[in-house]
């Protein structure tokens, strides 16, 4: 495998150097799999929590302008 690499910006002023970085990735995220696995879990918990909201809303719904919980 070839790379061409053309120095379009100088980097030598500020003594700068340019890199390339090879790297893989899967559907589940790069290779450190537990970053992408705390994201399954984080949304997995907001779903949850967004349908049990959901479930509370529709079995007692508050009425509208109900000022018992600020007194």
């Amino acid at each position: 495998m070839t790379f061409s690499v053309e120095a379009n910006f100088d980097v030598s002023n500020f003594k700068g150097t340019k890199s390339l970085v090879l790297s893989t990735t899967t559907w589940f995220g790069g290779k450190n799999g537990f970053l992408g696995s705390c994201f399954v879990a984080v949304g997995s918990i907001c779903l949850a929590f967004g349908v049990g909201f959901l479930i509370k809303q529709a079995a007692s719904p508050r009425a509208l302008g109900d000022l018992k919980f600020l007194q």
